[in-house]
């Protein structure tokens, strides 16, 4: 009967005999065609030619001697290992349909192919699916005929010896044999063995050295209906074998994996989706109940197929960790490796004080892999900024405090701009911030620095003459506007550097009022009335020249 059913699956294909036999092909049989290369071998097989689909009648029935034995029909274990390793092929296929969307989009023809492959394995994955729960049924009734055979000797030996005892524990064990033949959809021999209360299917009923069966075992307490326990099913006072435990939740994971692409690191590390499948188990659900509680649930709604994959990548990883075989070769090892050096660069390049705690950069590389945001700069400066601060260093055995990067670059325009136009950086500096949270805006980019230095301007022009506002207005600094008075200044009061003059000081400012700005001759006469020249070279020169004129006039100097 094996080799017909074969012969006749093999008729049915169309296949060149020198066609090469494809993993997918290999993967849709029923049988085990590993061992083959082309399908002129499997024709071979089956004692054909070649393919019959498109011979005459006559032709059809020509064969060939057999070469070898037929391939074996396939095992519920060997279908479920095709399954997972289609599902491992539709891994991949996803992280390359997110490789081909970020490089040429969605409407490019490789991401419809790659996305058309996706579907089809699916598709095969859950046609595979039923062949599996098919061939597990026939193996399942191969195994409960082999045991009802056994369980029928054994009662027919017990009966033979007499002995009470073994009658009872013989019966007891056909009568589960036979209810597992029946559920299993056997055809299973009568009852007269049993008598008529075994012949029911009552487990457990105890009979007498005559064949005589007593009162049946009483349900257990508070157990009504449908229910469970221990691995059986009582239903309607009647104990019949069911799915255990373990067969139940391994089926949970097959209608994950085959309809939502989930597999069972999912479940075991995601605590919502651990508790839908521990009901699935406890409280028998049906399997379109378990679909709409996956469906419902809220981790599955909110992250997308990409995102779920990544959750995968990163379980299996850990898992690895945890046996001590995580070596840096896996995909999740290398991506999170490439996003911590980004990171790491972008950090030292703002100034961001991330870049010296790897712990942290680590993290936050996981967590941008996990939420796809590797390539989102803008989230990633916002991230990196949050950490610019004023960080402590060492040159020449002295200890010094600053910035670093591009937060260095703007501390010094906002130094520039503070001093520029009369100001200390804390006067300039947006209501309430401090300078450190200034330059985490800046490099963030919630807060313009060129706004900064503006208002900068149109504080120091409160206050000041029209001729003066005015100039500020225009993009000038005060210090520019004051320039050729700080120097002049400075000549005649003996100020080595110019900027050293306060731009708040009221001499200085006395040069430009509302009636207009004084010139460099009235502004040294001025100078030169102030207390602070009293001091200088020339006033002293000045000084001495004065008393040595005196002197002579009164003839004491030749």
């Amino acid at each position: 009967m094996a080799q017909q059913t074969f012969d006749a699956w093999v008729k049915k294909q169309s296949y060149k005999p020198t066609d090469k036999i494809t993993n997918w092909q290999k993967l849709t049989s029923p049988y085990l065609l590993n061992k083959y290369v082309t399908w002129g071998e499997v024709y071979a097989a089956a004692g054909l030619d070649g393919p019959v689909s498109n011979k005459t009648k006559k032709e059809s029935t020509t064969t060939t001697v057999r070469t070898e034995p037929e391939p074996e029909f396939k095992t519920p274990e060997q279908i479920k290992r095709d399954i997972a390793n289609a599902r491992e092929d539709i891994k991949y296929a996803q992280y390359t349909l997110t490789q081909i969307e970020t490089r040429k989009g969605i409407d490019s023809p490789e991401y419809k192919a790659k996305a058309d492959e996706i579907a089809r394995i699916q598709k095969t994955i859950k046609e595979t699916a039923s062949l599996y729960k098919e061939a597990s049924k026939q193996s399942n009734k191969v195994s409960v005929t082999n045991q009802l055979a056994l369980a029928e000797e054994d009662l027919k030996r017990a009966k033979a010896s007499g002995d009470a005892k073994a009658i009872q524990d013989a019966t007891n064990a056909f009568a589960q044999a036979r209810n597992a033949a029946v559920k299993a959809g056997v055809k299973a021999p009568s009852g007269a063995l049993l008598g008529a209360e075994q012949a029911g299917g009552v487990v457990g009923t105890t009979i007498t050295p005559e064949g005589k069966p007593v009162s049946p075992t009483p349900t257990p307490t508070g157990v009504k209906g449908s229910a469970t326990s221990g691995g059986k099913k009582i239903v309607k006072d009647k104990v019949v074998a069911g799915p255990t435990d373990e067969e139940q939740r391994v089926a949970a994971l097959d209608v994950a994996a085959t309809d939502f692409s989930l597999p069972e690191t999912i479940f075991k590390n995601v605590p919502s989706l651990n508790r839908i499948l521990k009901q699935y188990v406890d409280e028998n659900w049906t399997e379109a109940k378990l679909r709409k509680a996956i469906r419902d649930d809220n981790w599955y709604r909110k992250n997308s197929a990409e995102i779920k994959a990544r959750y995968v990548q990163k379980f299996n990883y850990d898992d690895l960790v945890a046996t001590g075989q995580a070596n840096g070769s896996t995909d999740y090892e290398m991506q999170i490796s490439k996003i911590e050096r980004q990171l790491a660069k972008r950090a030292a390049e703002i100034g961001s004080s991330a870049a010296n705690d790897p712990a942290s950069l680590r993290k936050a590389a996981e967590n941008l892999y996990i939420t796809n945001r590797s390539e989102d700069t803008t989230y990633i400066d916002d991230f990196l900024a949050a950490s610019i601060k004023s960080v402590a260093g060492m040159i020449g055995g002295k200890v010094t405090q600053g910035y670093s990067g591009e937060a260095l670059t703007n501390y010094n325009k906002l130094v520039d701009a503070a001093r520029s136009n009369g100001f200390q950086v804390s006067d300039i500096i947006p209501g309430g911030a401090n300078e450190a949270q200034v330059l985490q805006g800046i490099a963030s980019g919630k807060i313009d620095i060129n706004r900064v230095v503006a208002d900068a301007r149109k504080l120091a022009a409160q206050g000041q003459p029209q001729y003066v506002r005015d100039l500020l207005a225009q993009g000038y600094n005060l210090d520019q506007v004051f320039k050729p008075y700080r120097q002049t200044m400075a000549t005649v009061l003996d100020i080595g550097d110019p900027d050293q003059i306060d731009l708040n000081d009221p001499l200085l400012r006395s040069a430009i009022t509302d009636k207009g700005d004084m010139n460099l001759y009235d502004f040294k006469k001025a100078l030169r009335a102030d207390n602070r020249w009293q001091y200088t070279e020339q006033a002293k020169a000045d000084v001495s020249q004065a008393a040595y004129n005196v002197l002579k006039d009164f003839g004491f100097q030749g």
